[in-house]
This record gives structure tokens, C-alpha cells and sequence, in this order.
């Protein structure tokens, strides 16, 4: 029977063989020969023996997500889960193997790419509006975005033109020339003329349609003539209280950002903060292209840099006051009021792992 230091012998062994494969690694050499396999292994060596493994796990999770897309059909959810929990199982058992491990590894994470898809589709799916729809249109209020003329709106109707409720999309995106006073959450009423989802307008461009479907959006267009305040049936649903209430701070925030400033600037400022940018007009839209520098009224890195320092000074100052919230807390403020775009979550991220690592 093998005793209890044989595991940390094995593994002191493959990484002393990783080491050594990694410094006999002659890339050019082996390539000319024609030697793939001796390359892959020697590149798999180095990677092991400068532990640069775990990126490689979101590059598997990526590719996942990628095969998702390329499928044919619908595919099943119990399938790529059954696969993500057969091949964690095989890396329990090769942990004591470096390379089976990290094979074992990603074959887990790209198996967890494909059912995030899976379930991401499932979560948000909803019916997609075939045709032109003109008729009365009610509901709540989710999202308002104010414009330097009128507004848009992203509303969940609970009556949409006679529509049937398995035909009736979840979320409507619609335009108004004047926002009346309509506040998230409210419920309204008026009359709309929808147009199914926009696909893209060359191969390989903008999809806008498939963006709009996992935000749960089926229809866009706009609404006509007055819009009703009513009183609503019943209590709105929990998650769109949510989401209305953090609409309405961040469109505080907006005007108010905007109103102190003043002009474009403020605008400018505004997104820079909340992501709101309907307040920027089209000139200046113009100018920041032109110069190049469109891309920072857009919620992303800048936007996370700028307020992870407040927030990991702030962080520090009050985690040391507690051993426990220092150990188990994480603050995602700037995650809340710069919305649900998927840049700011990436971003999230990446300052989330990067705060971590100075603490």
C-alpha cells in the first residue's frame, strides 16, 4: 500500500519533469522537425512550471460559450452539464497528474461555457414580434432614458394590441417624442407602433436583434400621441422594483451631474458617471468621433478606474474596522448605478480581482 507521501512525491516529480521539458523548450527547433506533439507538450511544460494555467480556464469558458452559438438546433441543458460534472470528477481523480489535471480543468470550464449559453437563452427567452404591429400598448415602466429631445422607454406590458400572452414579447423598447413626466415604474398606457427586432445590416456586422433578445426585448418603435398614467392591476413584479428603483437613482444622478455642470460638459460628465448618454446631442457625438475618443462616454475600463480607487480607499478604510466584513465583503456600488452593461460587469471583474490581490 502506497503511503501517505507518495501523492507529493508524484506531484514533485511531474513538476520537476515540467521543468525540464521547459528548459529543453526549443520552439523553432521543434517545428522545423515537424515535432507538434513534442511542441504542444513543451508548451503545456511551460505553462505549468510558470503557473500560468488558470487564464487559460476563461479562454476554455469563452470557447464554450462559442460552440453554443455554432450549434445547430436547441440544445439541451442536461448534456453540457453532465459533461462539466464528468469531467470535474476526472479532475479530482488526476489531480495528482499536472497535465490530466489541466486538461481535466478546461474541458470543465469549456463544458460550463456551453451551459451558461444554454441557460442564458432559456432565462431570457421570449416571443419576437413577426410583423408591424400598430394597437394600444399597457404596462410598467422598467427603464427611462432621457434625450435631448423626448425619451426612450423599456416597458413590460401586460396588453399589447390583443396579443396573446405566449405571443406578447416580455420587454418593448419604444421612443417618445416628449416623456411626459413618465418616471420607471410607473404604469402607463397609449398607443404604439412596434417593428420586429432589426437583424444586421451586413455579415458580420452589429446584431442588434440578438442583442435585444438577451436583453429580453421582442419589439421596438414608438408611441403615439398622449401617454396614460394608471393606476396598475396589481403590484409590480419584485425584480422590476428592483430595477425601476435603480433606474430612477441613476436618472437622478444623471440630471443632476448635468444640471451642475452645465451644457455639454455636463452631458459629457454625466456618462461618464451613470452611462446615461442621452443627453449628449449629435454635434458632440460628431466631435468626440472625429477625435477619436467616442469609445470613453461608453462605461468600460476608464469609467471602472476612475471610481476604483475612491471606492478601494473607502473599502479599506471601513473593512478595517471589522475583521469579518474585511474577509467575506465586496462593494459593488459602481456595478449598480453604471447599469447592466456587459462591459461594466467584465470590468467588474477584473477590479474586483485586482483589489483583491493588493489587499
Amino acid at each position: 500500500m502506497p503511503g501517505p507521501g507518495r501523492g507529493a512525491e508524484r506531484r514533485t516529480a511531474a513538476r520537476s519533469a515540467a521543468v525540464a521539458l521547459a528548459g529543453a523548450f526549443r520552439p523553432g527547433a521543434m517545428v522545423r522537425r515537424g515535432d507538434w506533439g513534442g511542441w504542444l507538450r513543451a508548451c503545456l511544460a511551460q505553462e505549468i512550471e510558470q503557473r500560468r494555467l488558470f487564464p487559460w480556464l476563461a479562454v476554455s469558458f469563452g470557447l464554450g460559450v462559442l460552440l453554443y452559438f455554432a450549434a445547430e438546433g436547441r440544445p439541451a441543458l442536461w448534456a453540457p452539464l453532465a459533461g462539466a460534472a464528468i469531467a470535474a470528477g476526472l479532475a479530482v481523480l488526476a489531480r495528482g497528474r499536472p497535465i490530466g489535471f489541466a486538461v481535466a480543468l478546461g474541458f470543465t470550464a469549456l463544458f460550463c461555457g456551453f451551459s451558461a449559453g444554454v441557460w442564458r437563452e432559456r432565462r431570457v427567452e421570449t416571443p419576437v414580434l413577426g410583423r408591424v404591429t400598430v394597437g394600444p400598448i399597457s404596462g410598467f415602466v422598467e427603464i427611462v432614458e432621457e434625450r435631448v429631445r423626448g425619451g426612450r422607454i423599456v416597458i413590460r406590458p401586460s396588453e399589447l394590441a390583443g396579443l396573446a400572452a405566449e405571443r406578447r414579447p416580455a420587454r418593448v423598447r419604444a421612443t417618445l417624442r416628449d416623456l411626459q413626466g413618465v418616471a420607471p415604474g410607473d404604469f402607463i398606457a397609449g398607443r404604439a407602433r412596434l417593428l420586429p427586432l432589426p437583424e444586421a445590416a451586413r455579415p458580420g456586422g452589429y446584431d442588434f436583434a440578438r442583442d435585444a433578445y438577451f436583453n429580453g426585448i421582442g419589439a421596438v418603435g414608438s408611441l403615439a400621441g398622449k401617454v396614460e398614467l394608471r393606476p396598475p392591476a396589481g403590484p409590480p413584479p419584485l425584480d422590476l422594483t428592483v430595477i425601476a428603483t435603480i433606474d430612477r437613482a441613476r436618472n437622478t444622478l444623471t440630471r443632476r451631474i448635468a444640471d451642475a455642470i452645465g451644457g455639454q460638459a455636463g452631458a459629457v460628465a454625466a456618462a461618464l458617471v451613470t452611462g446615461k448618454r442621452g443627453l449628449i446631442t449629435e454635434d458632440t457625438n460628431q466631435i468626440l468621433r472625429g477625435a477619436g475618443i467616442y469609445h470613453i462616454v461608453s462605461i468600460s475600463g476608464l469609467h471602472m478606474v476612475l471610481a476604483a480607487g475612491t471606492f478601494f480607499w473607502l473599502a479599506r478604510a471601513l473593512l478595517a474596522l471589522s475583521s469579518f466584513a474585511a474577509l467575506h465583503c465586496r462593494a459593488v456600488l459602481s456595478r449598480l448605478l453604471d447599469g447592466k452593461n456587459m462591459h461594466v460587469q467584465r470590468d467588474l471583474a477584473d477590479h474586483g480581482a485586482t483589489c483583491c490581490r493588493i489587499r
